[in-house]
């Protein structure tokens, strides 16, 4: 019987619950697992309170890290190594120390880029750096990308016959037997839940929020999530007090069961982001069958078909976001249609049992080319 491949997975599981660290969660619990002989390498760098800030617990976090790295490349000798980055400025450094000592070990390099950066990356670092890049994705073995709009961005840094689009998933919950999470019954619930910091676009959902609240008395506005800063607190308290009794604030939920009572419970989920590339919460939304209204950014035109499973606006302009709030409000037929249309999207392209055949064929297909 012939070997399993061996493969280094360089990631992150939650806790905490944020982007990366589920959609690893998911892989794992997907059938990618049983087709590889799988090393995960747990490397809990990121959290909420120290997101873009360099810590002495982070630097001992590195060493610590990179030590059983070259356990692993010594011991387990992986044929490939799955490594997560999202091409940022500052972690760079600390990503090209793994990806190249991965490299010049002879193991089969292919990033898992969960973002959209790699030229913005390119741009912004002086000259040795490029040069570091450039060397870099000239070796990978290939990219894993979480959209089609992702591709351009890749242009003149990486063969785009390397790259492969893979989109990310979520566990399903609409068989969990659970409460809706709803203000009143005779109110309609707007709900936010991301993030709540600058990057994900919260200042354009509280002016959202404004302009909906002045118009109907009849719309509660629900926001969840961990707050970024006290500049976010004083803009969420200010909207609380402006309307009492119809601005919610759930707090940082990672239980499944109290997320699933959330978007259970709304008549449209709102994604205000500035700046992302996939958004999972997007899915979320769409497994409850919730229409929703998001920004275009990122993969996100490519989870949300305008028009169809929910309603999309220029990134930052919140009279547009209002407005398409309050045109899904104004008309039940078409949440329902957009909301029924969502979760038939979910199934077919998002559901979990897609994930672990399309990263399996990813490794597959390097194995057949070499």
């Amino acid at each position: 019987m012939a070997h399993k491949p061996r493969i280094l997975i360089c990631g992150v599981l939650p806790p905490p619950y944020f982007g990366h660290s589920m959609l690893y969660e998911m892989l794992m619990a997907s059938s990618f697992p049983k087709a590889f002989d799988v090393y995960f390498l747990n490397m809990h760098f990121w959290s909420y309170g120290t997101n873009k800030k360099v810590t002495a617990l982070k630097l001992f976090k590195l060493c610590a890290y990179y030590a059983h790295y070259l356990w692993v490349l010594v011991v387990f000798r992986p044929r490939y190594i799955l490594y997560n980055t999202s091409f940022y400025k500052m972690p760079f450094l600390k990503d090209f120390l793994f990806c190249a000592t991965g490299i010049i070990a002879g193991r089969r390099l292919v990033i898992h880029d969960h973002g959209q950066y790699v030229r913005e990356l390119h741009d912004a670092l002086p000259d040795w750096q490029k040069n570091m890049l450039g060397w870099l994705l000239a070796r990978a073995a290939g990219s894993i990308v979480m959209g089609e709009r992702v591709r351009p961005v890749y242009d003149g840094l990486m063969d785009q016959a390397k790259i492969v689009v893979v989109p990310g998933v979520v566990a399903d919950t609409q068989g969990m037997d659970v409460t809706p999470d709803r203000p009143a019954e005779d109110c309609f619930n707007v709900v936010y839940f991301s993030h709540m910091s600058r990057d994900k676009g919260i200042f354009v959902a509280f002016e959202t929020a404004r302009e909906i609240l002045q118009m109907r008395r009849d719309v509660v506005m629900t926001f969840g999530g961990p707050i970024e800063n006290d500049v976010v607190r004083a803009g969420l308290e200010a909207l609380q007090q402006e309307y009492p009794q119809r601005v919610r604030y759930l707090g940082y939920v990672d239980d499944a069961s109290r997320r699933t009572e959330i978007f259970r419970g709304a008549d449209v989920f709102l994604f205000t982001t500035l700046r992302d590339v996939f958004g999972l919460v997007l899915l979320h939304a769409m497994a409850e069958g919730r229409p929703i209204v998001a920004s275009r950014e990122g993969t996100i035109p490519e989870i949300v078909i305008d028009g169809e499973t929910g309603l999309l606006f220029d990134k930052g302009n919140s009279r547009m976001c209002a407005g398409a709030v309050l045109r899904l409000l104004d008309d039940k037929d078409l949440c329902l249609k957009m909301g029924a249309a969502g979760r038939h999207r979910f199934e077919s392209v998002y559901a979990i049992d897609t994930y672990g055949p399309r990263m399996t064929d990813v490794f597959f297909q390097m194995e057949g080319a070499l």
